[in-house]
């Protein structure tokens, strides 16, 4: 009954979300106070309580002032969400009442105090440590809530399922006063959602999405206060599985990306769906799905010993990055590429870039033509690159040029090369494809390597390779500086030493060859 009140009063007074950016899904204006009716669904429920005489109540007995600790904060947070989908505030304005608001659960009692790692065991927390992860718990499952909201229906029905975990895990647990939180924001959920699925006619705005999820992070952390392992380390995060995974997720890809961490962007995991041309409550099943999995897996290690706690979450985390992959982020793909060079090409990538530092040292110490073409030859030959030319001299010293190759030439000592429009020309084939069926066919790429040093240009070196070839298994750093700078050292020196031979001195039989 609160949400339409609360929805025919936000279009009254115009308090609308408006969609003015491409990370809206929404196309037309719609109501933003949704939190409003879900915190008065809930504290209407649980200030009912008092009335209600079972065994349940009763066993709340002693413990009722342990409602103030989780909903003092959280009113706290609900009205600065009202403020913000009100008037706005930037982030770190919003971190900064969220950690307040996780201070006052910690002086309150809620707090993490002993910290289960699986095959380590328990640890005590100094107070430091223990103020801080509990409130970095509380703001982190706050804002992931708030992140997914992004989309009809789906931060209401993640927290839906996140809120059964909580009930059924406490009521294994004997726990009462996470029980009845938990269905009390139950229903106030299940209430909403009816307005909220596609098509949407109330958002949750941040008033309701940082409200649910500071609460449910305040019932994890009561919950869980002096539990196993398996308790105290799987059921939270698998409670909060998809908001944890995507907010995970996109902290890392800003990251990787040099994006603002608290950027907005439409790479979320429903907006990646979305992409694929899945309609809104396609993804929102989908994702519903992924949701009552994890809190199936949550509800199976109720009973468990902790044994086996790192290792099902390493399996858990191993799944859900392969899914995660499957949407084709970048930051994921580049991620495996990486991986891939350094763990599996590593071997072949290295051996490459030796024979680049070999044919390197080779060159540096060339005194001709054909000795710095040899060096060359034997870079090329591990196969990247199936085409390579490289041109040698200044067209102005043509005379000079022709000398210098002639005297190579009856020596015997220089292959593959002739003038070539007054320049020194060289060449190499891999062997499986003819020149003519590579320069100017439109299916290879080329790298140009202009050879000059502080005393002019000396000609420049290109390097051939199929567009639809492997990944290049070579440091491109390696070819482009380290290459390509004695490369240009080696052309300077032998050019510049054929002033020891003038042209006159050549034989009129070669002279007439090379022309």
């Amino acid at each position: 009954m609160l949400t339409p009140t609360v929805r025919r009063v936000c279009e009254r007074y115009g308090l609308l979300d408006v969609p003015r950016d491409e990370r809206r899904v929404h196309r037309k204006s719609v109501p933003r106070l949704g939190g409003v009716a879900i915190f008065l669904a809930a504290l209407i429920a649980l200030s009912a309580l008092p009335f209600v005489h079972n065994s349940l109540t009763r066993s709340l007995g002693v413990i009722r002032w342990r409602f103030f600790a989780v909903l003092i904060p959280a009113t706290l947070v609900f009205l600065f969400g009202v403020y913000d989908d009100l008037r706005g505030s930037k982030a770190p304005v919003k971190f900064l009442v969220q950690a307040l608001a996780g201070g006052l659960l910690y002086a309150l009692g809620g707090r993490i105090e002993v910290l289960s790692v699986p095959f380590v065991g328990t640890i005590e927390l100094p107070v430091v440590l223990s103020v801080f992860l509990t409130i970095l718990w509380t703001v982190a499952i706050s804002n992931a809530f708030n992140l997914i909201d992004g989309m009809d229906g789906l931060a209401a029905g993640a927290a839906l399922f996140a809120s059964f975990v909580m009930m059924v895990v406490s009521l294994s647990l004997y726990n009462p006063f996470v029980t009845v939180i938990s269905i009390a924001l139950a229903g106030a959920l299940i209430g909403f959602l009816r307005y909220n699925f596609n098509p949407a006619s109330i958002f949750l705005g941040d008033s309701g999405a940082l409200f649910i999820g500071f609460t449910l992070a305040a019932l994890a952390v009561q919950g869980t206060q002096k539990a196993s392992t398996v308790v105290a380390v799987m059921i939270p995060l698998l409670a909060f599985g998809v908001p944890m995974v995507d907010t995970g997720f996109t902290m890392v890809r800003r990251f990787l990306s040099g994006r603002p961490l608290f950027q907005g962007d439409r790479e979320h995991i429903h907006h990646m769906l979305l992409a694929r041309g899945w309609s809104q409550k396609r993804v929102a099943f989908v994702l519903y799905g992924a949701c009552a999995l994890f809190g199936l897996m949550a509800m199976l290690f109720v009973g468990e010993s902790g044994r086996t706690t790192g290792l099902m979450l390493f399996v858990i985390g191993v799944a859900v990055v392969l899914a995660v992959g499957r949407l084709r982020y970048h930051e994921i793909d580049e991620i495996k590429a990486s991986m891939k060079r350094n763990l599996g090409d590593r071997r072949v990538r290295a051996a490459n870039n030796l024979r680049v530092r070999r044919a390197t040292r080779a060159i540096s110490e060339a005194r001709t033509l054909q000795e710095m073409f040899d060096a060359m030859q034997k870079m090329l030959e591990f196969g990247e690159f199936v085409y390579a030319v490289a041109q040698l001299g200044h067209a102005e010293d043509a005379e000079r040029n022709q000398s210098l190759l002639a005297r190579e030439q009856s020596a015997n000592t220089v292959r593959r090369a002739e003038m070539h429009k007054g320049l020194i020309r060289w060449t190499w084939e891999r062997g499986d494809i003819e020149a003519g069926e590579i320069v100017g066919s439109g299916h290879f790429w080329t790298l140009r390597l202009p050879l000059s040093t502080e005393r002019g240009a000396w000609g420049y070196v290109n390097l051939y390779r199929g567009l639809d070839s492997d990944a290049l298994m070579l440091d491109i750093n390696y070819l482009c500086h380290l290459f390509q700078r004695e490369m240009s050292c080696a052309a300077e020196r032998i050019l510049t030493t054929d002033d020891r031979h003038p042209v006159s001195n050549v034989p009129p039989q070669i002279m007439s060859a090379t022309k």
